[in-house]
């Protein structure tokens, strides 16, 4: 080492290194037999391993030291003893100072710094960059000694090693670690003696008084005392800033061991080092603190300040909450509408952390620092940092639903709770992620967003719709894609929405379903309009069928879609709910009743030609309405369920309607036992093909099967009794059965007697009074009027006819001719009674 050059403030920082030297120079003075300073120590000390012994090394940098600040010190010689003040054997025994201590704590500082910019985030490696690389570190300066060490003679070489290791002896014994072994211990992270020593340290500071004299006026004679306590003034400050940069690089080192340990398998022994560093400078707090209660206010005069509590526990919680947020990744790159991926990584990462942190660090920490609780309350804050950077800036409504799914339920079930399995969480001590207001708002993004969708682009659906049926008349399609348009623009927000949380659903589904309900109205009053300018042009093509089965096609999904609306919101949804179904009923019941109609204007014709005498013996008319009604059916069938199943039964009903009402028009009178049988047979064979017809066609009306069956018993039976009895069934299930309908059933049986007439009619009495509660589905004969009553005379002479020939019958031809004659007379005025009776009746 050669002249040290400088500015003049590096030559006076030097001045108090240069006095402990001489200092120590003196000292071993005695043990150096031939009275010469030592040459070739600082060459021959570097060649030794740092890592043996660090007193040996800082002792070296001493000796060294002292060749230095000689050749630059006018008043001092090497070896010459005699030259130093008479004050300094007062110093003996203080701790050695370091020169330089500010550039290599910088240095050092620097160092680790581009270690740390090196790293990528989140990941820790131990590699440095190139430029770092090639800087000589202390260590590598000190094995360049071994090559020099070769050079020097063997005989000086033995001498100066036993010369150093007698001085090293009593170094070790009476001597503290110098500042520079105490940061060669901090980088080497021997965390716990190195803390040791830097406080230390910092006692011997506290010794030194902030003033010399007190203020005193100094006179002529003391004044080389007054410079030499300037001088003490000045090694004492320095001293005091040394601690703190030592506590600067000790806490830098610790942090860094905290930081490690979440990516390393195990946490290792200097994270147990930190723990109890920690504990050893909470235990100096303490005992700092009872000291300033108790000392008095001359002694805190006298002692030099310091920068007591240093609170490293609270600096190890925030130490812990910088390593969180260096480890979660940073939204940098997310593009609109990416916001959930980025959210997966983040859980990912804070899952994978914590557990780290459940198996390697937390079991290092004893029980009162509640490092498990930290480590969550860490990220847990992190988490929330970014998500408040997330939502300063406005988001795409994708990215608003991530947002809040992760803040109602993957945050909580996923993270927290996947993380609270193996370890207990104190969930009171976490604050929301997100501020309520800040959640509000987005979550009113998501209403506006649905408000506009249904105002604006259904309407622009119906208004396209509606340029196609016009364009599309005289194509047969079955299906539109209307529905299905519409409920994918609102299925989505639903979704969205009911997955992320109830309340929000339930708004979401108010405020699609008001939309819906405004939307379903213009599509009812288009509907209309469509199907009465089809009316007025008359073009009843099979376009038309079509479109018209592919309009109600477009109920039953969008009747889906509004009970799943009000399902979600079943208090604030009902009337919107009633206003949405009451359009899609019109729009089913006027498309039914359109095709019912086109069906029957080709199967009226052959109603008429029923019940007449050439219906008993030719089926063709009966043929005729099966075959049309099985044609249109071809398709009516493309019709969805459950349009379909109200379309089938309306026809259904019709067809038994038109059938009944040709039997009530009386055009068959049966006038003899063959003919009711003969008509009887003929209806229960028609009863069974409609029934079988529309059972085929998957009808639900089965209830009116069995309404011909009981007509043909009517006519069938012979005994009153029996017939009371199937009157009965039949008024059972046909409540709004009237009396002037049996009355007709029993005119078309030939039955004519008052008697028997009453006693059946009777049975309709009883069950008048229970049809004011009839419901439509059970209603039948209120849509079968009687139309023309039977003539009484022509009633009355067809069955004096049928009485005289019975007669005849029965009786022998060998009576008196008087005696037939005065019967034949007597039967027809009573007949004539019963008809006038039969008469009034009606």
């Amino acid at each position: 080492m050669g002249e040290v050059r400088g500015p003049p403030q590096l030559r006076s920082f030097c001045d108090g290194e240069e006095e402990e030297n001489e200092v120590n120079a003196e000292r071993h003075g005695a043990g150096n037999p031939k009275g010469k300073p030592l040459r070739g120590t600082l060459e021959r000390i570097c060649g030794v391993s740092p890592l043996k012994t660090l007193e040996k090394l800082g002792k070296g940098l001493r000796i060294s030291g002292r060749n230095v600040w000689s050749s630059n010190s006018p008043n001092y010689t090497s070896g010459d003893s005699n030259t130093l003040p008479a004050d300094r054997e007062k110093r003996k025994g203080l701790r050695r100072g370091s020169e330089g201590i500010m550039t290599l704590l910088r240095f050092t500082g620097r160092r680790k710094e581009e270690r740390r910019e090196s790293l990528p985030c989140g990941d820790l490696t131990t590699e440095c960059d190139p430029v770092g690389s090639r800087r000589p570190s202390f260590l590598k300066i000190v094995s360049l000694g071994k090559l020099t060490r070769e050079s020097m003679s063997d005989k000086t070489s033995q001498e100066d090693d036993e010369e150093i290791m007698e001085e090293e002896q009593v170094v070790k014994t009476r001597e503290p670690l110098s500042v520079l072994e105490i940061l060669q211990l901090v980088n080497h992270r021997d965390l716990l003696l190195a803390d040791t020593q830097i406080q230390e340290l910092e006692r011997e500071c506290e010794l030194f008084p902030s003033t010399p004299f007190g203020g005193i006026p100094l006179s002529s004679s003391s004044l080389d005392e007054s410079l030499s306590s300037n001088a003490t003034l000045d090694s004492s400050r320095r001293k005091a800033k040394d601690v703190e940069l030592l506590y600067e690089a000790l806490q830098k080192e610790m942090w860094d061991v905290v930081r490690e340990s979440l990516r390393q398998p195990s946490a290792g022994p200097n994270l147990g080092l930190v723990v109890l560093v920690i504990q050893q400078e909470e235990y100096a707090d303490a005992a700092w603190a009872l000291r300033e209660e108790t000392k008095t206010e001359h002694a805190s005069s006298n002692i030099h300040p310091s920068q007591r509590p240093r609170r490293l526990k609270i600096k190890w919680r925030l130490a812990v909450a910088e390593a969180a947020d260096w480890s979660l990744p940073q939204q940098v790159d997310t593009q609109a509408g990416q916001l959930a991926l980025y959210l997966e990584h983040l859980k990912s990462r804070m899952v994978d952390d914590l557990d780290a942190a459940r198996r390697n660090a937390v079991s290092i920490y004893p029980e009162e620092f509640a490092a498990f609780q930290v480590y969550v309350e860490s990220y847990h804050r992190a988490v929330a940092k970014r998500l408040r950077t997330i939502t300063s800036e406005p988001l795409q409504i994708t990215d608003v639903y991530a947002l809040l799914d992760w803040f109602y339920n993957i945050y909580n079930r996923d993270v927290l709770g996947t993380i609270g399995t193996n370890m207990p969480i104190n969930y009171a001590a976490l604050e929301p992620i997100l501020p309520q207001q800040t959640v509000d708002r987005l979550e009113q993004d998501c209403i506006q967003i649905v408000r506009d969708k249904v105002t604006t682009e259904l309407i622009q659906i119906l208004d396209e719709e509606e340029r196609r049926w016009a364009q599309t008349l005289y194509i047969e399609e079955y299906q539109s894609q209307l529905a299905r348009s519409v409920i994918q623009r609102l299925k989505v927000d639903l979704d969205r929405s009911t997955s992320v949380s109830q309340f929000l659903g339930a708004r979401v589904a108010r405020c699609s379903l008001i939309g819906l309900a405004d939307f379903l109205y213009s599509f009812q009053r288009k509907v209309e309009i469509f199907h009465e300018t089809q009316a007025e042009f008359g073009d009843r093509g099979d376009g038309y069928v079509s479109r018209t089965i592919a309009l109600v096609n477009c109920c039953p999904p969008l009747r889906t879609f509004v009970e799943r609306c009000r399902q979600c919101d079943p208090q604030g949804s009902e009337e919107s709910a009633r206003r949405a179904t009451s359009s899609l009923d019109r729009i089913i019941n006027q498309s039914v009743r359109v095709l019912t109609d086109r069906l029957f204007e080709h199967i009226r014709p052959f109603f008429d030609k029923l019940m007449k005498r050439k219906w008993l013996s030719n089926t063709e008319s009966f043929e005729a309405i099966e075959g049309g009604i099985k044609q249109h059916f071809r398709k009516f069938k493309r019709m969805d369920p459950p349009p379909y199943q109200t379309l089938v039964g309306d026809v259904h009903r019709r067809v038994l309607v038109e059938y009944v009402r040709a039997i009530m028009r009386g055009q068959i009178i049966c006038t003899s036992s063959k003919m009711r049988k003969r008509m009887a047979f003929r209806l229960q064979d028609e009863a069974k093909e409609l029934k079988g017809l529309f059972k085929d066609l998957e009808s639900s009306a089965s209830w009116l099967d069995s309404i011909i069956s009981h007509i043909a018993d009517i006519i069938l039976l012979e005994d009153t009794p029996s017939i009371q009895m199937e009157v009965a069934v039949l008024v059972k299930e046909f409540p709004d059965i009237r009396k002037k309908h049996v009355s007709t059933l029993l005119n078309v049986r030939g039955m004519m007697r008052q008697a028997e007439r009453q006693e059946i009619l009777n049975i309709v009495k009883d069950f008048e009074r229970s049809s004011a509660h009839l419901g439509q589905n059970q209603a039948l004969f209120s849509d079968i009027p009687i139309t023309s009553e039977i003539h009484c005379i022509r009633l009355g002479f067809l069955r004096l006819a049928m009485s005289v020939s019975n007669w005849f019958s029965e009786h022998r031809p060998r009576r008196k001719r008087q005696t037939s004659v005065r019967s034949a007379m007597s039967q027809p005025a009573g007949s004539m009674e019963d008809t006038n009776k039969v008469h009034k009746e009606e």
